[in-house]
C-alpha cells in the first residue's frame, strides 16, 4: 500500500470516529432500579440514577395485615392527588388468587413503579413509606439528566433540597465534563482529517504538475533537436 493510500485510509477512520464519538458521549441504556420494601427498611432506598431509568418498588413484608404506601408530595400540600403526586396505594406481600391464576381483588398490588422520562424528570425526589402501623420511612431518588433531549424536559424534584443534592449536581457536573471532553476529540479528530485530505489533495495536484512540466520540457527538446 502506498504513501498516498495509507494517508486517505487514515483519513476515512478519523472520520468515522468523528461521527461515532458524539453519540458514544450522550447514550444510555434505559433501566430499572428494584427496592426492596421490607419490615424496617428500604433496601437501597435512596438511589442515584440517570434520565429515561425507572425505579421499581416490590413489597415483601409478609407480616400480617400490614400494607405500604409509595408515596411523593411534589407540591407540598400534605396531599398524594396532585399530577406530580406519587401514590402506589396499598402495596401488599402477595396477591390471593382464584384457580386461574386471577387475582380475587383486582386492586391489590404488590409492585410499584415509576418511570424517570417524562412526567417526572430530574432531580431529588424525597419519597416517603407509609405503613399501616403508622411507622414511616424515608428515601430519596436522585436522576441526573445525561442527554440533551431531555433537557427540557419539566423536572418536579429540581426544587428539592437535602443533603443527596449536592452529590447529585456532582453527578451531573461530571456527566457534562465527560461529554464535552469527548466532543472536543471528536471534532480534533475531525479537522485533523479534513487537513490530512487536503494535503493528500494538494500532493495529487503537485505530481500532476510535474508530469505536466516534464511534458512540456521534453516538447521542447524534441523541438530545439530538430
Amino acid at each position: 500500500m502506498g504513501s498516498k493510500d495509507a494517508v486517505a485510509w487514515f483519513s476515512l477512520l478519523l472520520l468515522a470516529l468523528a461521527a461515532y464519538l458524539p453519540a458514544t458521549a450522550v447514550a444510555h441504556d434505559a433501566s430499572t432500579f428494584t427496592i426492596i420494601v421490607r419490615e424496617e427498611e428500604l433496601t437501597a432506598g435512596s438511589p442515584q440514577l440517570m434520565f429515561n431509568d425507572s425505579v421499581w418498588w416490590i413489597n415483601v413484608d409478609d407480616r400480617e395485615n400490614i400494607t405500604h404506601r409509595i408515596v411523593y408530595d411534589s407540591d407540598g400540600d400534605g396531599l398524594y392527588n396532585g399530577t406530580l403526586d406519587w401514590d402506589s396505594g396499598n402495596l401488599s406481600s402477595s396477591c390471593p388468587l382464584d384457580e386461574n391464576g386471577t387475582k380475587i381483588d383486582s386492586e391489590c398490588e404488590v409492585t410499584y413503579e415509576i418511570p424517570f422520562n417524562g412526567t417526572w424528570g430530574d432531580g431529588v425526589y424525597h419519597y416517603y413509606d407509609l405503613i399501616s402501623d403508622n411507622t414511616v420511612l424515608e428515601g430519596n431518588i436522585t436522576v441526573s439528566n445525561d442527554s440533551h433531549g431531555s433537557e427540557g424536559e419539566h423536572s418536579p424534584g429540581e426544587d428539592s433540597h437535602d443533603e443527596d443534592g449536592e452529590h447529585a449536581e456532582g453527578e451531573t457536573q461530571g456527566t457534562t465534563d465527560s461529554r464535552n471532553w469527548l466532543l472536543w476529540v471528536a471534532i480534533a479528530s475531525g479537522l485533523a482529517s479534513v487537513i490530512l485530505l487536503m494535503m493528500l489533495l494538494k500532493s495529487d495536484d503537485d505530481s500532476l504538475r510535474e508530469e505536466e512540466t516534464d511534458d512540456d520540457f521534453d516538447i521542447s527538446a524534441i523541438v530545439e533537436e530538430e
